[in-house]
């Protein structure tokens, strides 16, 4: 997976990822699926460009989550949706999921808050190893910033203590979830413990 500033125009989504999970486990093609979204205005947005940009995005993340989690999506709690969302976007993009290993994960072991130069410092190590990374312009970085923010807190993975620190928390999993990930999806099941994934 590349280094990629796409996720600028990422928005958190839950809403409009049910909506395609719903209509992907009836068996639909993705070009099936487009026209309905864009017949019916799903993601009630302005034109069909945007709702085609949007539905992009959509897809690719409700096709990173297995049968099992799609069907668990659609009749989840809060706290299952916000971290099967979050799940999905750290599928399909690799720096948000390099943060959460290497910033959230790390911070949370240590026990100490996340700040908000620690993303700057992130992108900077970034930058020392990618050229692609090193290259990007500094409006650029912001926006990824804000997106990883935007993110994060709407997963309630961070909460806002002031203008600069956030203090991080584990996704309380329903005992269905967390049985099912421990088993099949160590980075879902991670979510609920905030340690070190273990892929094998």
């Amino acid at each position: 997976m590349q280094y990629s500033a796409g996720f600028t125009k990422e928005k958190w989504s839950e809403n409009d990822i049910a909506i395609v999970i719903e209509l992907i486990l009836q068996g639909k093609s993705k070009k099936d699926i487009l026209e309905e979204v864009t017949e019916q205005n799903s993601f009630q947005l302005r034109s069909p460009v945007s709702i085609k940009n949007r539905f992009n995005m959509v897809y690719n993340r409700a096709a990173a989550l297995d049968d099992e989690m799609k069907q668990h999506f659609l009749g989840a709690n809060d706290y299952d949706r916000k971290a099967l969302t979050l799940h999905s976007f750290l599928q399909v993009y690799r720096l948000p999921l390099e943060f959460y290993l290497d910033v959230l994960v790390y911070k949370y072991e240590q026990q100490e808050a996340l700040y908000r130069n620690d993303f700057h410092y992130f992108f900077e190590d970034k930058a020392n190893v990618s050229e692609k990374v090193n290259g990007w312009r500094p409006e650029t970085i912001k926006r990824l910033i804000n997106t990883l923010l935007m993110f994060y807190l709407e997963a309630k993975m961070i909460e806002k203590v002031d203008q600069s620190k956030y203090t991080i928390k584990p996704i309380h999993l329903s005992q269905n979830l967390k049985t099912y990930a421990e088993k099949n999806v160590p980075l879902l099941y991670s979510f609920s413990v905030l340690e070190k994934v273990n892929e094998s």
